[in-house]
């Protein structure tokens, strides 16, 4: 998770920044036979939905959040396995938890940071500027493979992802590499277009950048000899010039330069980019003709837009280096970590209404966008939601950003799903097993009040519509959208938000030339027979669609 409160204005010019990324394009680097700059496995599972578990107090085990994550629609979560935890309680302490994720409760494609080394194991070196040490791990440019191919236990990082993805490869589908090695406080990220991060402007690590990206390296060769169907991606980065700088520099310790000892540079040791982004930080843009204005788009609409444009900035930066499918091979991406709070803070307005919209909106539009994994932040809230309106401190913003209400009151069992929760589950429980349908998508014509997407699989066709929401502070907005004749469909089954969610929310039968959207994604399928016959019959809860029913295929 991101403190973002001290970086407003930074983040302000965050969009202008990722433009910089199309100034010239490097030269690229040579590149190895064996990397992600030669071959990245096709993504072929489907859409994960997936979730941050947290910590809510010793009342609720890690199964049982999970089991709660499951009951909420997620398909796969977001876990962590730190060297200091394992080496006090042994490596295997967690298999059968991992185990349990898996097989009983059907989790796959699990994402798992890495990192947080053992205290014999950490860097005592404390690098110019910093306090503190390295927060990374010692030994890191011993080799790392010994002459008969196996491990070098010398390193110790290349020992302690050795002995993971031993223990947990079978599970793990996506390794990356430190949370958040990007985090910045209040020190502007501008300069890193120009040259390499400080040590103390990244307190996750602490350390040279190279040092960061040596990490990539031993992550990529360790978990490709043992467990070549995963995956390596840094750790949840936040800015497009952190980026620019992994793909900049190599792992050459004196100073990133490519050399024959270190011939490539970071892109060669990931295959997907997992990115976080917290939308309410970029809903004002500064009004550069009236000093001290904003303008604000604090609406669902444009927080879930945020997620596609904070990809959309980072894909710019690896075309610029080359990782288009043309030079390089292109990534993946996914996001761990996003979510907006459902009360107001400072500036940064929400309700209830938009934090639901923008989850349901998110995952759309994600998948709509090639995105392969979404992760909220978080599964439960910690704190009681105040009333509608109440503007809460920095910190409270984040307490209440969960599927579930405030977990460290609630027992296993009793938790309360909030709306976000309800549409999030809703969401995946109807389109599981449906893959993004573009060409269905296209011929819809959504005009440009109309946002959606058609998801299918074999005949199961889902339609997912809802009208932009374009108005300050506000989700209320309406549009009147007729389904093409195209798509065969005279009446259709409109699915609230709240349906799956155990709120008593029934399906109800509409005409599809008349449909009437809200600010709040509706979900339609074709109507069958016997809607047909509830009709006929006068028992239609769409009192429209009565007078608009013709038989039914």
């Amino acid at each position: 998770m991101r403190n973002y409160t001290t970086m407003a204005p930074l983040l302000v010019l965050l969009p202008l920044l990722g433009a910089c990324t199309e100034a010239r394009r490097p030269r690229p680097a040579r590149a190895l036979p064996q990397s992600a700059q030669s071959f990245v496995a096709p993504y072929g599972a489907g859409f994960g939905y997936g979730c941050n578990l947290g910590y809510y107090g010793p009342g609720w085990t890690d199964e049982q959040l999970a089991a709660a994550a499951r009951a909420a629609g997620s398909n796969t979560i977001r876990v962590t396995l730190p060297e200091q935890f394992l080496t006090q309680w042994g490596f295997g302490a967690r298999q059968a938890t991992f185990a349990y994720y898996h097989d009983s409760l059907g989790m796959r494609d699990l994402v798992c940071f890495v990192g947080e080394p053992a205290p014999e194991h950490r860097d005592p070196v404390v690098y110019p500027g910093c306090q503190e040490p390295s927060r990374l791990f010692a030994n890191l440019y011993e080799p790392i493979w010994q002459a008969d191919g196996r491990i070098n236990p010398a390193n110790y990082y290349a020992g302690y992802m050795h002995r993971l993805v031993q223990r947990y490869g079978s599970t793990v589908r996506i390794w990356e590499v430190v949370n958040e090695p990007d985090f910045v406080t209040d020190r502007s990220n501008e300069q890193w277009l120009d040259r390499a991060p400080e040590p103390a402007e990244t307190p996750n690590t602490r350390a040279p950048i190279y040092r960061y990206i040596r990490m990539l390296r031993i992550t990529w060769e360790v978990v490709k000899k043992y467990q070549p169907q995963a995956y390596v991606t840094p750790g949840g980065l936040g800015y497009p010039e952190y980026l620019d700088a992994l793909l900049r520099y190599t792992d050459n310790p004196r100073d990133g330069a490519a050399t024959a000892e270190y011939p490539a540079t970071g892109g060669a040791f990931f295959d997907v980019l997992d990115y976080h982004v917290y939308p309410s930080y970029y809903l004002r843009q500064r009004n550069w003709r009236q000093a001290g204005r904003f303008a604000y788009r604090r609406h669902s609409d444009a927080a879930a837009a945020q997620v596609v444009a904070h990809k959309n900035a980072m894909q710019a930066v690896l075309q610029k280096y080359g990782y288009d499918g043309e030079t390089y091979p292109r990534k993946h991406f996914v996001v761990s970590e996003t979510n907006i709070s459902r009360r107001p803070a400072e500036w940064r307005y929400s309700s209830d209404e938009m934090q639901r919209n923008f989850g349901m909106k998110a995952l759309i539009l994600a998948q709509k966008n090639g995105i392969r994994q979404l992760h909220f932040f978080q599964l439960g809230e910690k704190a009681d939601a105040p009333s509608p309106g109440t503007t809460v401190g920095g910190p409270t913003e984040f307490d209440l950003m969960g599927l579930y209400q405030n977990l460290p009151r609630a027992v296993p069992g009793s938790s309360r799903l909030t709306p976000l929760g309800q549409g999030v589950r809703t969401t995946a429980t109807l389109l599981r097993g449906l893959a993004y349908d573009a060409a269905r998508t296209a011929a819809l014509h959504l005009p440009a009040a109309v946002e959606g997407a058609v998801f299918s699989q074999g005949p199961r066709v889902v339609y997912v519509l809802w009208a932009r929401t374009t108005t300050d502070q506000s989700e209320a907005v309406t549009a009147t959208y007729a389904l093409p004749a195209t798509t065969g469909l005279r009446q259709v089954r409109e699915y609230a938000w709240n349906y799956s969610a155990g709120t008593g929310s029934r399906p109800v039968v509409r005409a599809a030339q008349r449909l009437v959207l809200s600010g709040t994604p509706a979900f339609f399928t074709a109507a069958t027979p016997a809607d047909a016959l509830v009709l006929r019959l006068g028992q239609a809860e769409d009192p429209t669609a009565k007078s608009l029913l013709v038989p039914a295929p």
